[in-house]
Protein backbone atom coordinates (compact mmCIF):
# COMPACT_ATOMS: atom_id res chain seq x y z
CA UNK A 1 0.00 0.00 0.00
CA UNK A 2 2.77 2.35 0.57
CA UNK A 3 4.58 1.80 -3.14
CA UNK A 4 1.23 2.81 -4.56
CA UNK A 5 0.76 5.84 -2.44
CA UNK A 6 3.87 6.60 -3.77
CA UNK A 7 2.96 6.21 -7.12
CA UNK A 8 5.66 2.84 -8.18
CA UNK A 9 3.45 1.60 -10.84
CA UNK A 10 5.62 -2.25 -10.51
CA UNK A 11 3.47 -4.98 -12.17
CA UNK A 12 3.60 -6.99 -9.32
CA UNK A 13 3.30 -4.64 -5.93
CA UNK A 14 3.39 -7.37 -3.76
CA UNK A 15 6.57 -9.05 -4.88
CA UNK A 16 8.14 -5.18 -5.39
CA UNK A 17 7.31 -4.82 -1.44
CA UNK A 18 8.78 -8.40 -0.42
CA UNK A 19 11.83 -7.13 -2.63
CA UNK A 20 11.98 -3.47 -0.85
CA UNK A 21 11.47 -5.55 2.65
CA UNK A 22 14.21 -7.89 2.02
CA UNK A 23 16.67 -5.11 1.12
CA UNK A 24 16.07 -2.70 3.92
CA UNK A 25 16.13 -5.82 6.72
CA UNK A 26 19.70 -6.06 4.96
CA UNK A 27 20.23 -2.56 5.32
CA UNK A 28 19.40 -2.18 8.75
CA UNK A 29 21.50 -5.76 10.19
CA UNK A 30 24.46 -4.78 8.33
CA UNK A 31 24.40 -1.03 10.13
CA UNK A 32 23.37 -2.56 13.20
CA UNK A 33 26.27 -5.17 13.09
CA UNK A 34 28.97 -2.11 12.92
CA UNK A 35 27.38 0.01 15.83
CA UNK A 36 25.33 2.99 13.57
CA UNK A 37 22.28 4.06 15.68
CA UNK A 38 19.70 6.06 14.32
CA UNK A 39 17.97 9.05 16.81
CA UNK A 40 13.83 9.77 16.63
CA UNK A 41 15.07 13.28 15.84
CA UNK A 42 17.20 11.80 12.52
CA UNK A 43 14.15 10.07 11.77
CA UNK A 44 11.36 13.36 12.39
CA UNK A 45 14.43 15.20 9.91
CA UNK A 46 13.87 12.52 7.06
CA UNK A 47 10.38 12.45 7.23
CA UNK A 48 10.12 16.06 6.93
CA UNK A 49 12.99 15.95 4.03
CA UNK A 50 11.54 12.93 2.11
CA UNK A 51 7.78 14.80 2.48
CA UNK A 52 9.20 18.47 1.22
CA UNK A 53 9.84 16.66 -2.18
CA UNK A 54 5.89 16.48 -2.84
CA UNK A 55 5.69 19.69 -1.21
CA UNK A 56 3.89 18.70 1.99
CA UNK A 57 4.80 18.43 5.55
CA UNK A 58 6.03 15.96 7.08
CA UNK A 59 2.10 15.72 9.07
CA UNK A 60 0.11 16.41 5.79
CA UNK A 61 2.17 13.59 4.66
CA UNK A 62 1.32 11.05 7.08
CA UNK A 63 -2.55 12.43 7.08
CA UNK A 64 -2.61 11.35 3.43
CA UNK A 65 -1.23 7.77 4.10
CA UNK A 66 -3.80 7.37 7.54
CA UNK A 67 -6.41 8.26 4.67
CA UNK A 68 -4.92 5.68 2.57
CA UNK A 69 -4.84 2.58 5.02
CA UNK A 70 -0.94 3.04 5.51
CA UNK A 71 0.36 3.45 9.65
CA UNK A 72 2.73 5.81 10.44
CA UNK A 73 5.01 2.80 11.58
CA UNK A 74 5.32 2.33 7.55
CA UNK A 75 6.96 5.56 6.92
CA UNK A 76 9.31 5.64 9.89
CA UNK A 77 10.74 2.28 9.30
CA UNK A 78 10.96 3.43 5.78
CA UNK A 79 13.18 5.98 6.80
CA UNK A 80 15.08 4.27 9.25
CA UNK A 81 16.12 1.62 6.48
CA UNK A 82 17.33 4.48 4.67
CA UNK A 83 19.13 6.86 6.90
CA UNK A 84 20.94 3.89 8.38
CA UNK A 85 21.95 2.83 4.87
CA UNK A 86 22.86 6.22 3.72
CA UNK A 87 25.28 6.35 7.04
CA UNK A 88 26.92 3.42 6.60
CA UNK A 89 27.83 3.74 2.75
CA UNK A 90 29.37 6.99 3.62
CA UNK A 91 31.11 5.17 6.40
CA UNK A 92 32.79 2.41 5.01
CA UNK A 93 33.10 4.07 1.26
CA UNK A 94 32.62 6.94 1.44
CA UNK A 95 36.99 7.50 1.57
CA UNK A 96 36.90 5.73 -1.38
CA UNK A 97 35.01 8.00 -3.78
CA UNK A 98 36.87 10.79 -5.15
CA UNK A 99 35.61 13.87 -7.55
CA UNK A 100 38.29 15.70 -9.61
CA UNK A 101 38.06 19.15 -11.29
CA UNK A 102 37.93 17.22 -14.72
CA UNK A 103 34.73 15.51 -13.60
CA UNK A 104 32.95 18.75 -12.50
CA UNK A 105 34.35 20.57 -15.86
CA UNK A 106 32.62 17.57 -17.55
CA UNK A 107 29.56 17.87 -16.18
CA UNK A 108 28.98 21.33 -16.62
CA UNK A 109 29.89 21.20 -20.22
CA UNK A 110 27.65 20.46 -23.08
CA UNK A 111 28.87 16.75 -23.79
CA UNK A 112 26.80 15.77 -20.51
CA UNK A 113 23.41 16.73 -21.58
CA UNK A 114 20.48 15.27 -23.02
CA UNK A 115 19.97 14.14 -26.65
CA UNK A 116 19.02 16.82 -29.71
CA UNK A 117 19.26 16.68 -33.33
CA UNK A 118 22.89 17.19 -34.30
CA UNK A 119 24.33 16.85 -37.73
CA UNK A 120 27.86 16.52 -39.36
CA UNK A 121 28.13 19.05 -42.69
CA UNK A 122 30.47 20.10 -45.15
CA UNK A 123 31.08 23.95 -46.20
CA UNK A 124 32.15 26.37 -48.57
CA UNK A 125 32.71 29.64 -48.01
CA UNK A 126 32.95 31.89 -50.93
CA UNK A 127 34.36 35.75 -50.60
CA UNK A 128 31.59 38.72 -50.83
CA UNK A 129 34.08 41.31 -51.33
CA UNK A 130 32.65 43.67 -54.38
CA UNK A 131 35.95 42.55 -57.26
CA UNK A 132 34.50 38.72 -56.64
CA UNK A 133 30.63 39.19 -56.86
CA UNK A 134 30.77 38.00 -61.05
CA UNK A 135 32.56 34.69 -60.62
CA UNK A 136 30.57 34.03 -56.97
CA UNK A 137 27.12 35.12 -58.97
CA UNK A 138 28.07 32.34 -61.05
CA UNK A 139 29.12 29.32 -58.87
CA UNK A 140 26.48 29.56 -56.36
CA UNK A 141 23.41 28.67 -59.05
CA UNK A 142 26.10 25.29 -60.05
CA UNK A 143 27.24 24.95 -56.23
CA UNK A 144 23.28 24.29 -55.22
CA UNK A 145 22.82 22.00 -57.87
CA UNK A 146 25.10 19.69 -56.37
CA UNK A 147 23.74 16.38 -55.53
CA UNK A 148 26.29 14.27 -54.14
CA UNK A 149 28.35 14.77 -50.99
CA UNK A 150 31.35 13.80 -53.52
CA UNK A 151 30.85 16.38 -55.67
CA UNK A 152 30.49 19.06 -52.94
CA UNK A 153 33.37 17.97 -51.66
CA UNK A 154 35.30 18.71 -55.39
CA UNK A 155 33.63 21.66 -55.77
CA UNK A 156 34.78 22.89 -52.03
CA UNK A 157 37.83 22.26 -53.09
CA UNK A 158 38.37 24.09 -56.13
CA UNK A 159 36.63 27.43 -55.19
CA UNK A 160 36.16 27.10 -51.06
CA UNK A 161 37.62 29.85 -49.24
CA UNK A 162 37.65 28.43 -46.24
CA UNK A 163 40.39 26.69 -44.67
CA UNK A 164 38.57 23.33 -44.68
CA UNK A 165 39.14 23.26 -48.38
CA UNK A 166 42.05 20.55 -48.73
CA UNK A 167 39.74 18.30 -47.06
CA UNK A 168 36.64 18.66 -49.41
CA UNK A 169 34.78 21.40 -46.92
CA UNK A 170 34.10 18.61 -44.24
CA UNK A 171 33.59 20.07 -40.77
CA UNK A 172 34.59 16.87 -38.46
CA UNK A 173 33.14 17.71 -35.41
CA UNK A 174 29.29 16.91 -34.98
CA UNK A 175 27.11 20.19 -34.38
CA UNK A 176 24.02 20.78 -32.42
CA UNK A 177 21.36 22.51 -34.47
CA UNK A 178 19.89 24.18 -32.23
CA UNK A 179 23.08 25.92 -31.73
CA UNK A 180 23.55 27.10 -34.95
CA UNK A 181 21.77 30.40 -36.45
CA UNK A 182 18.17 29.95 -36.81
CA UNK A 183 18.10 30.59 -40.69
CA UNK A 184 20.80 27.17 -40.71
CA UNK A 185 18.85 25.45 -38.15
CA UNK A 186 15.39 26.29 -39.59
CA UNK A 187 16.75 24.99 -43.13
CA UNK A 188 17.87 21.42 -41.96
CA UNK A 189 14.40 21.12 -40.08
CA UNK A 190 13.59 17.45 -41.86
CA UNK A 191 16.32 17.48 -44.42
CA UNK A 192 18.25 14.81 -44.54
CA UNK A 193 21.50 14.07 -45.97
CA UNK A 194 22.83 15.08 -49.45
CA UNK A 195 20.45 18.43 -48.74
CA UNK A 196 22.34 21.67 -49.19
CA UNK A 197 21.64 25.01 -46.98
CA UNK A 198 22.32 28.30 -48.47
CA UNK A 199 23.67 30.66 -49.32
CA UNK A 200 23.80 32.09 -45.93
CA UNK A 201 25.18 35.76 -45.81
CA UNK A 202 27.89 35.97 -42.82
CA UNK A 203 30.92 38.68 -42.35
CA UNK A 204 33.21 38.87 -45.48
CA UNK A 205 31.77 35.72 -47.34
CA UNK A 206 28.56 33.78 -48.33
CA UNK A 207 28.55 30.39 -46.56
CA UNK A 208 26.91 27.20 -47.98
CA UNK A 209 26.80 23.95 -46.45
CA UNK A 210 25.69 20.50 -46.66
CA UNK A 211 24.61 18.01 -44.77
CA UNK A 212 26.29 14.73 -44.35
CA UNK A 213 24.82 13.27 -41.71
CA UNK A 214 21.99 13.27 -38.81
CA UNK A 215 21.81 11.76 -35.15
CA UNK A 216 19.94 12.51 -32.27
CA UNK A 217 22.07 13.83 -29.35
CA UNK A 218 22.34 16.16 -26.16
CA UNK A 219 18.67 18.31 -25.36
CA UNK A 220 19.95 22.08 -24.22
CA UNK A 221 18.25 25.07 -24.93
CA UNK A 222 20.56 27.67 -26.36
CA UNK A 223 20.06 30.08 -23.70
CA UNK A 224 21.87 28.13 -21.32
CA UNK A 225 25.14 27.25 -23.21
CA UNK A 226 27.38 29.55 -22.35
CA UNK A 227 30.28 30.15 -24.50
CA UNK A 228 33.98 31.47 -24.01
CA UNK A 229 35.96 32.27 -26.99
CA UNK A 230 39.18 34.66 -28.05
CA UNK A 231 38.70 37.21 -30.76
CA UNK A 232 41.70 38.66 -33.12
CA UNK A 233 41.39 40.64 -36.13
CA UNK A 234 44.26 40.56 -38.44
CA UNK A 235 44.53 44.14 -40.36
CA UNK A 236 44.18 43.94 -44.25
CA UNK A 237 41.56 42.10 -44.88
CA UNK A 238 41.78 38.47 -46.43
CA UNK A 239 45.43 38.58 -48.43
CA UNK A 240 47.82 35.71 -49.04
CA UNK A 241 49.95 37.51 -46.37
CA UNK A 242 47.27 37.21 -43.40
CA UNK A 243 46.26 33.77 -44.58
CA UNK A 244 49.35 32.45 -44.04
CA UNK A 245 50.00 34.49 -40.57
CA UNK A 246 46.47 32.83 -39.54
CA UNK A 247 48.00 29.26 -40.74
CA UNK A 248 50.88 29.93 -38.24
CA UNK A 249 48.70 30.92 -35.48
CA UNK A 250 46.35 28.14 -35.59
CA UNK A 251 49.96 25.51 -36.15
CA UNK A 252 51.45 27.17 -32.70
CA UNK A 253 49.16 28.31 -30.17
CA UNK A 254 48.51 25.73 -27.64
CA UNK A 255 45.15 26.48 -26.16
CA UNK A 256 43.20 30.08 -25.46
CA UNK A 257 46.02 30.92 -22.81
CA UNK A 258 48.45 30.83 -25.32
CA UNK A 259 46.66 32.58 -28.37
CA UNK A 260 48.13 36.40 -26.94
CA UNK A 261 51.59 35.58 -26.97
CA UNK A 262 51.40 33.56 -30.40
CA UNK A 263 49.75 36.59 -31.99
CA UNK A 264 52.27 38.90 -30.22
CA UNK A 265 54.71 37.05 -32.15
CA UNK A 266 53.00 36.56 -35.75
CA UNK A 267 51.41 39.36 -35.87
CA UNK A 268 53.37 42.36 -33.53
CA UNK A 269 51.48 45.39 -34.80
CA UNK A 270 48.81 44.67 -33.03
CA UNK A 271 48.53 46.13 -29.27
CA UNK A 272 48.76 44.27 -25.99
CA UNK A 273 45.00 43.62 -25.46
CA UNK A 274 44.08 43.20 -28.61
CA UNK A 275 43.24 39.32 -28.45
CA UNK A 276 39.66 39.83 -27.20
CA UNK A 277 38.07 37.15 -24.43
CA UNK A 278 34.47 36.98 -25.07
CA UNK A 279 32.35 34.94 -22.95
CA UNK A 280 28.21 34.82 -24.04
CA UNK A 281 25.75 33.03 -24.41
CA UNK A 282 24.99 30.65 -27.54
CA UNK A 283 21.41 33.11 -28.35
CA UNK A 284 23.43 36.22 -27.81
CA UNK A 285 26.11 35.53 -30.54
CA UNK A 286 25.65 37.11 -34.18
CA UNK A 287 24.85 34.08 -36.96
CA UNK A 288 28.45 34.56 -38.49
CA UNK A 289 30.73 34.26 -34.89
CA UNK A 290 27.29 31.60 -34.22
CA UNK A 291 28.17 29.85 -37.54
CA UNK A 292 32.08 29.68 -36.87
CA UNK A 293 31.73 28.53 -33.14
CA UNK A 294 29.68 25.81 -33.87
CA UNK A 295 31.78 24.06 -35.71
CA UNK A 296 34.28 23.74 -32.97
CA UNK A 297 35.39 22.17 -30.79
CA UNK A 298 37.61 23.80 -27.94
CA UNK A 299 40.89 25.00 -28.68
CA UNK A 300 40.43 24.55 -32.24
CA UNK A 301 40.40 27.80 -34.78
CA UNK A 302 38.70 29.41 -37.60
CA UNK A 303 39.50 31.77 -40.06
CA UNK A 304 36.51 31.82 -42.37
CA UNK A 305 35.23 36.04 -41.15
CA UNK A 306 36.62 39.16 -42.27
CA UNK A 307 34.88 42.14 -40.78
CA UNK A 308 36.03 46.15 -40.83
CA UNK A 309 39.33 45.46 -43.38
CA UNK A 310 40.15 42.35 -40.84
CA UNK A 311 40.89 39.01 -40.91
CA UNK A 312 38.72 37.30 -38.02
CA UNK A 313 40.63 34.69 -35.90
CA UNK A 314 38.44 32.87 -33.99
CA UNK A 315 39.36 30.70 -30.65
CA UNK A 316 36.63 28.45 -28.74
CA UNK A 317 38.04 28.24 -25.27
CA UNK A 318 35.04 26.76 -23.69
CA UNK A 319 31.36 25.39 -24.30
CA UNK A 320 29.42 24.85 -20.85
CA UNK A 321 25.76 24.78 -20.02
CA UNK A 322 24.82 27.41 -17.45
CA UNK A 323 21.35 26.95 -16.48
CA UNK A 324 19.79 29.42 -14.65
CA UNK A 325 19.82 29.47 -11.32
CA UNK A 326 23.82 28.11 -12.31
CA UNK A 327 25.20 25.49 -10.33
CA UNK A 328 28.37 26.13 -8.17
CA UNK A 329 31.14 23.79 -8.91
CA UNK A 330 30.46 22.70 -4.73
CA UNK A 331 27.02 21.30 -5.80
CA UNK A 332 28.04 19.44 -8.69
CA UNK A 333 30.99 18.03 -6.93
CA UNK A 334 28.28 16.46 -4.73
CA UNK A 335 26.02 15.71 -7.33
CA UNK A 336 29.17 13.54 -8.41
CA UNK A 337 29.88 12.06 -5.19
CA UNK A 338 26.43 10.99 -4.25
CA UNK A 339 25.81 9.60 -8.22
CA UNK A 340 29.26 7.37 -7.60
CA UNK A 341 28.36 6.36 -3.91
CA UNK A 342 24.98 5.21 -5.13
CA UNK A 343 26.88 2.86 -7.53
CA UNK A 344 29.47 1.37 -4.49
CA UNK A 345 26.08 1.06 -2.31
CA UNK A 346 24.75 -1.01 -5.19
CA UNK A 347 27.44 -3.40 -5.35
CA UNK A 348 27.68 -3.36 -1.57
CA UNK A 349 23.62 -4.46 -1.50
CA UNK A 350 23.74 -7.20 -3.73
CA UNK A 351 27.02 -8.38 -1.52
CA UNK A 352 25.50 -8.83 1.84
CA UNK A 353 22.24 -10.41 -0.32
CA UNK A 354 24.50 -12.85 -1.38
CA UNK A 355 26.08 -13.74 1.43
CA UNK A 356 22.51 -14.03 3.25
CA UNK A 357 20.35 -16.65 4.23
CA UNK A 358 17.11 -15.23 3.54
CA UNK A 359 13.62 -16.87 4.64
CA UNK A 360 10.01 -15.35 4.13
CA UNK A 361 7.20 -16.32 5.55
Amino acid sequence: MFLEFLGIGAGDLRATARERLIEDRLRTQEARRLGLRVTPSDITSGMVEFAARAELTAEEMIERMAGAGIDRATFENFIHAGILWRDLVNLRHGGDVRVTDSQIDQALSVAAVRPVPEVLMSEIFLPSDPQFAEPVAQLIPQILAIDSIEEFGNAARQVSAAPSAPEGGRIERWMEVQSLPEPIAVAIGEAGAGTIIGPIEVPGAYAIFMIRAKRETRDIPAGDIEVEYRRVGLPGGRTEANLARAAQIRATTDGCSDLGRVVGLVAPEIPEGGVATITARQNELSTGVATELARLNPGQITTNLSEEGALVVLMLCHRNVVPDPRPGRGEIRMSLFNRALEGVAEIYLQTLRAEAEIRTQ
